[in-house]
């Protein structure tokens, strides 16, 4: 059976997920900014990469309008990963799973009495297939929570689709384990199901001038019926686009 997820002209339901690699936020007025922005893309859980702050320096991600945060981070200011939860947003926390090394943040708790498991990842910048398979065997039994992977995984996973360049590289390993592990899975990348052949993209890279697709969401099937809204935002502030979908979590 084709997999299929909520048209976009539904009405906005449930929680708004944004996922966006914010390249820094210690600088105050640039923090500011990209509060505001995912403020006004009415986002309700929220998955950052790269915030480049300290374990102390996280508490200034909380505002009038975010209520809970949960972080990695990495001894340099570099790296580091983080979950906000809107004020409002009845998000009862039971456990996280931070990386040491800044890379990824794993939540798990419930949200109107429906478990879900939350996991930021920001993906090494070389091919690492290690790597995801060491994060990805973190996760709990997904027949017993609803799972939702995001991030910037600095990895493309359609050479043909997902890269602006005519020119084809070779497919890394990290690309092919992940593929695999989606497969096996039964996960979805959302935006990619939205859009079967479309292309767009969340990365413009200044040193091999080419756009590439390497931020996503993962969803398990079970949720995509519930699923609508997906889009990925204008290049603005960082060098990433926002990615955001909604998910009508009460329906489940």
């Amino acid at each position: 059976m084709q997999a299929t997820i909520g048209t976009t002209n539904e009405r906005r339901a449930g929680l708004t997920f944004t996922s966006w690699n914010v390249k820094g936020l210690n600088e105050p007025i640039k923090r500011g900014k990209v509060l505001a922005h995912l403020k006004a893309l009415s986002s309700d859980i929220i998955f950052l990469q790269e915030t480049h702050l300290k374990n102390n320096s996280h508490s200034r991600l909380k505002c009038r309008w975010v209520g809970q945060v949960y972080h990695s981070n990495f001894s340099a200011k570099t790296r580091g990963t983080a979950i906000l939860v809107r004020k409002g947003i009845p998000f009862l926390h039971k456990t996280t799973i931070a990386d040491k090394e800044g890379r990824y943040v794993m939540v798990m708790g419930e949200i109107n009495s429906t478990s879900v498991t939350l996991l930021n990842i920001y993906g090494p910048n070389i091919d690492n297939p290690s790597f995801f398979k060491r994060v990805l065997a973190l996760i709990p039994d997904i027949s017993h929570t609803n799972l939702v992977i995001g991030g910037d995984l600095i990895c493309v996973l359609d050479q043909y689709l997902d890269r602006s360049s005519t020119w084809r590289t070779p497919t890394s390993y990290s690309s092919e384990f992940l593929n695999t592990y989606i497969k096996n899975s039964n996960l979805f990348d959302i935006w990619r199901i939205a859009n079967p052949t479309g292309r767009e993209y969340s990365f413009y890279s200044h040193v091999h001038n080419v756009y590439t697709r390497i931020d996503y969401f993962l969803l398990d099937a079970r949720l995509l019926p519930y699923t609508c809204n997906v889009r990925y935002h204008d290049i603005i502030i960082s060098d990433h686009s926002p990615l955001t979908f909604s998910l009508r979590l009460s329906d489940i």
